[in-house]
């Protein structure tokens, strides 16, 4: 029986990351021709090699090279139209595989696509993991960088569990929870748990549920060290030497900053700048002076070493389906936020409250 061939995605990554072949060779000391002959196919990497090619590309060595012909599965499309060999991560959500983009590099790839999307919106899927260990994948959206914590945290502790934290704002977490296409759901679109629950019930869509608070932050304008341009209240926001970042529509910082200019009297920064991807995103563009000021969450600030002008405290809450809440790797990410370690692990994080994180709330079917 011949060895299987070895696929790649060598090629793909290394022009994602701006090298040519030369810039990558250089980096890992081979030659270039080497290196054509490996994103060709017609060399197989050594171990080590691979692992210096997965180190300087900043990906596991799993996402650059794999077994032709390996197990394959169908599974629900949660993305925008798939590229070719797109990098997914898959979880069983309701008795269904689904499969979404992978969106940030630490995340280590558990398939690839392998063809274009059906007409029923599927995709079909070469596997890079196990078919067991994708049964046990929570997969949780939204848009706090704590949730990747506790994602990491329930990897290290669990052998037969692992969770996926897909960054994404609180109405689209609200989305793919409507969609049945993640496990938990992570807003802070209100003040109130009781404004909470009403969109937890209509995400549930007629399905009993549990919302489970994890955090309440401030939220607040993330401007440069001194606060140069002076910015404290919406009427700085409509100066024309103020530049702002904006989040999108469904992002609960776009949700403030809207009610706060419309208080103000009006529907727009005087110069709004690029939309960012989430609170991480918005302290990087005012670090970089790419924007004066963006409104996000105090832990954002301080972890870019940016002032912080607190504007309100807001709650951070999952959300998901009563029965899938009681399935055993979801259950156990639930159990470790109560949990002295990943406690402990959180106060690393400034700007968190976790007091009452754990306490739990049924959302009622209907």
């Amino acid at each position: 029986m011949s060895a299987p061939a070895l696929t790649t995605t060598l090629r793909a990554r290394r022009a994602a990351a701006g090298l040519s072949q030369a810039d990558l060779a250089a980096q890992v000391g081979v030659s270039r021709q080497a290196m054509s002959a490996i994103e060709g196919g017609r060399q197989v990497p050594s171990t080590t090699l691979a692992l210096q090619l997965a180190r300087a590309l900043g990906c596991a060595v799993d996402d650059l090279f794999g077994l032709a012909g390996g197990a394959t599965l169908r599974a629900t499309w949660a993305g925008a139209e798939p590229s070719a060999r797109a990098r997914v991560v898959v979880g069983r959500v309701d008795g269904a595989f689904v499969a979404h983009p992978v969106t940030a590099d630490p995340h280590a790839a558990d398939g690839l696509v392998t063809a274009p999307l059906h007409p029923d919106g599927e995709v079909d899927v070469q596997l890079l993991a196990d078919t067991h260990d994708l049964e046990h994948n929570v997969l949780i959206a939204g848009c706090a960088p704590l949730l990747g914590v506790l994602a990491q945290r329930l990897g290290r502790r669990h052998a037969d569990a692992r969770a996926t934290w897909l960054p994404g704002d609180s109405a689209r977490a609200l989305d793919l929870l409507a969609r049945g296409h993640v496990h938990l759901a992570g807003v802070h679109l209100a003040e109130r748990v009781d404004d909470h629950a009403r969109l937890a019930r209509a995400a549930l869509r007629a399905r009993p549920g549990t919302l489970i608070h994890l955090a309440r932050w401030r939220q607040g304008f993330l401007v440069a060290p001194g606060n140069p341009l002076g910015v404290r209240a919406a009427a700085d926001l409509l100066r024309p030497d103020v530049r702002c970042a904006l989040r999108s529509p469904g992002a609960g910082a776009q949700a403030l900053l809207t009610r706060l200019l419309r208080a103000a009297g009006a529907d727009a920064p005087a110069t709004p700048g690029p939309v960012a991807a989430d609170h991480t995103d918005i302290a990087r563009l005012v670090r970089w002076g790419v924007v004066d000021v963006g409104v996000g969450i105090e832990a954002a600030a301080l972890a870019a070493g940016l002032d912080f002008v607190p504007l309100t405290e807001e709650r951070f809450d999952l959300i998901g389906a009563r029965a899938t809440l009681e399935e055993g790797p979801v259950a156990r990410l639930l159990d470790l936020i109560d949990r002295p370690d990943f406690r402990n692990e959180a106060e690393h994080f400034p700007g968190y409250d976790l007091s009452t994180a754990g306490h739990a709330a049924a959302i009622a079917a209907g």
